[in-house]
C-alpha cells in the first residue's frame, strides 16, 4: 500500500505540472498571435524610416575611434531554455570582434544581467522590459531620448542593439545590429530630392523617430522569439509529463491489480486454512 499511495502522489503532482504546463503554453500561443502583428508593423515602419533618411542624406561624419554602446533586449521571465545564455554568446562574440577600447550597456530585461555579468563595469542601466502584454511603440520612446541626451554630451559614437530576431516559430537567431550612424550609402546627384525645409533639421528629426522605430522593432522581435521558445519549451513538457502520466497510470493500474491479488490470495488462502481447521476439529 505504501508503494501505490507513493505513486499516487507522484501521478498527482505530473498532473499539476502538466496544467501548469499546458496553461504557459496557451498564454504564449495568445501571445505570439497578438505579437505577430505588431512585428509585421515595426518591421514596415522601420523599413519606410531608413528609406526617408536615405532621401534626406546623411548629416554625420563617421568617427576614427569608435565608442559604442550597446543596447541587450533580453527576457524578463523564466522557462526559456538558454536563450539569455545564446544572446550573450553572441554579444561575447561581437565584442571579442571589433575590439573596441572603451564601451558600455544597457540592459533591458531581468534576465540580461545575470547574463553579462562579466561585463558588469560596463553595463551602464538595466531596466525590467517595457512590456505588459505585447510591445508598443511608446514604451521605448523614453529609452530613445535617453539615448539622445547621450549622444548629444557625446557619451558614445556607434550604437548597437543585440536582441534575438524571430524567423519562425521554430527557428530565431541572436544578431547585433547598428543603429548609429545609419548605414546610409553616399547618394549620386541624381538620386538627391529638393527639401523645401531645413535638411539638417530634418534629417535629425527622422534619425530620432530611426532609431526608436528600431529599437521599437528589436523588441518586438525579441518578445516573439521569447514567446516561441517558450511555447515550444511548455509543449515539449505538456507532452512528457502526458507521457510519464501514461506511463505512472499504467504502472499503478499494475501495482493495483498485484495488491488485490494478492489480498484475495491471502483471502482465500486463510478461508482454505480455517476450512482445514475446522475439518480436523471434527473429526477429532
Amino acid at each position: 500500500m505504501a508503494k501505490l499511495s507513493h505513486l499516487k502522489r507522484q501521478i498527482a503532482l505530473i498532473r499539476e505540472i502538466q496544467r501548469i504546463t499546458n496553461t504557459m503554453k496557451t498564454i504564449s500561443a495568445a501571445r505570439l498571435r497578438m505579437g505577430k502583428s505588431a512585428l509585421e508593423k515595426a518591421r514596415a515602419f522601420g523599413e519606410q524610416l531608413f528609406r526617408l533618411l536615405e532621401l534626406a542624406g546623411s548629416q554625420e561624419a563617421l568617427p576614427e575611434a569608435p565608442k559604442p554602446l550597446l543596447v541587450g533586449i533580453f527576457p524578463d521571465r523564466g522557462l526559456v531554455g538558454t536563450f539569455s545564455d545564446i544572446l550573450a554568446q553572441n554579444l561575447r562574440s561581437f565584442l571579442k570582434t571589433q575590439k573596441p577600447e572603451e564601451f558600455s550597456i544597457i540592459v533591458l530585461g531581468s534576465q540580461g544581467k545575470r547574463a553579462l555579468r562579466e561585463f558588469e563595469p560596463h553595463i551602464i542601466a538595466s531596466h525590467p522590459l517595457p512590456v505588459h502584454q505585447v510591445p508598443h511603440y511608446r514604451d521605448i520612446r523614453e529609452l530613445a531620448y535617453g539615448i539622445f541626451r547621450m549622444k548629444e554630451h557625446r557619451a558614445f559614437t556607434h550604437l548597437y542593439v543585440s536582441f534575438m530576431r524571430y524567423i519562425s516559430l521554430s527557428e530565431q537567431k541572436p544578431v547585433v545590429e547598428r543603429l548609429l550612424p545609419p548605414a546610409i550609402s553616399p547618394k549620386s546627384l541624381e538620386d538627391r530630392y529638393l527639401f523645401l525645409s531645413d535638411v539638417e533639421h530634418l534629417y535629425h528629426t527622422l534619425l530620432f523617430e530611426y532609431v526608436a522605430g528600431k529599437l521599437y522593432q528589436a523588441l518586438a522581435e525579441s518578445f516573439m522569439s521569447e514567446q516561441a521558445t517558450r511555447f515550444l519549451l511548455m509543449d515539449t513538457a505538456t507532452t512528457h509529463a502526458r507521457e510519464t502520466l501514461e506511463a505512472l497510470s499504467l504502472l499503478y493500474a499494475k501495482k493495483r491489480q498485484e495488491s488485490i491479488t494478492q489480498e484475495l490470495n491471502e483471502v482465500t488462502g486463510a478461508a482454505e486454512a480455517l476450512r482445514k481447521l475446522e475439518e480436523g476439529d471434527i473429526h477429532g
